[in-house]
């Protein structure tokens, strides 16, 4: 039921999904029309899901997490947020890659007990790009602790990392993500989505669409300093990879925010440049206001000359992540 329910949505296998347009930045709240949300249930699901994933399933509690699922060359085939409702595990990612995330992952299931329905039928998922507390108690809806998923009365509010202040953009600071009843009328004022995929390049967190699939060792995009990759957790495809890159200490390509003047179609997996050679990859793009907000991963020595969307092009501006670029095993 999840792989048909996805592989029915509008944009499914989007070679353009991940660059967006935003007509109207001035809102803090968008309705999220990108993302599909899968329920995987049965006995064996979360032993099932921690031996695929970048991040540990087990012992969840009351927490959400990003996550990655690799290749076994430690390529991200995709990225997704997870949480528990009650025993079942809820992972959230986009349409236009879920087909081949889910046909893949039922690959190896075998005769686990492991099932995949679409949750998404009757649900609207709202992405908060800042100033999430006042927003939410706006909405009369509770405020999640940190890193951490909330429920109440059918509405589930995930917190979310926080967005750098940009200029000319209205977020900056805590986010969330709701996915309610459509029925309850939640924001009726959303923007649209492109906003939240803009307060996500704030956030310097990356998602694989098709266009990037297999392009990123997680390190690349900034991945584990995001929380999506634990190093303590066992094995899961890609894992020996993943291990020896972090250990090397010293990882050649990262993520960076780039703001260049002009509206840029960047197609996530098209090249960036530097000194007019390709130096690395966009992750996802967003035109607003004349400009393009990028987030890309290219190699550490190009983010200290300049990066551009084309060869000979003016570098990008790059404003700070929220977060310090870093070893986290140091």
């Amino acid at each position: 039921m999840a792989l048909a329910c996805m592989t029915a949505a509008q944009g499914c296998e989007n070679p353009s999904a991940g660059s967006f347009t935003l007509l109207d930045p001035s809102r803090r709240t968008a309705r999220i029309d990108d993302l599909g949300l899968v329920r995987v249930s049965g006995r064996d699901a979360v032993r099932f899901l921690h031996g695929q994933f970048t991040n540990a399933v087990e012992r969840l509690g009351n927490r959400t997490v990003s996550a990655g699922y690799c290749s076994p060359k430690g390529r991200l085939l995709a990225t997704l947020h997870l949480w528990m409702d009650g025993e079942d595990v809820m992972m959230l990612l986009p349409k236009a890659v879920a087909p081949q995330f889910l046909k893949r992952l039922r690959m190896y299931v075998l005769r686990a007990d492991v099932h995949f329905d679409c949750a998404l039928e009757g649900m609207s998922i709202f992405g908060i790009t800042g100033d999430a507390v006042a927003e939410l108690e706006a909405a009369g809806l509770p405020v999640p602790a940190q890193g951490e998923a909330v429920r109440a009365d059918g509405v589930t509010i995930l917190d979310m990392l926080p967005a750098a202040e940009l200029e000319g953009f209205p977020f900056g600071g805590r986010r969330a993500l709701v996915i309610a009843p459509s029925e309850r009328g939640l924001f009726a004022e959303a923007g649209e989505s492109a906003l939240w995929w803009a307060s996500e390049i704030a956030a310097g967190a990356a998602t694989v669409w098709p266009g990037s699939r297999e392009l990123f060792v997680p390190q690349a995009v900034n991945f584990e300093l995001t929380g999506g990759v634990v190093f303590n957790k066992g094995c899961y495809p890609g894992q020996e990879v993943i291990s020896r890159v972090q250990h090397i200490g010293e990882i050649g390509r990262r993520a960076a925010v780039g703001l260049a003047e002009g509206a840029v179609r960047a197609l996530p997996g098209a090249p960036v440049y530097a000194d007019g050679q390709e130096a690395g990859f966009v992750v996802q793009s967003v035109i607003a206001a004349g400009r393009t907000l990028v987030l890309f991963s290219a190699l550490s020595s190009a983010l200290v000359s300049g990066v551009s969307l084309e060869p000979g092009g003016a570098p990008m501006a790059q404003p700070p992540l929220p977060y310090k670029i870093r070893n986290v095993l140091k």
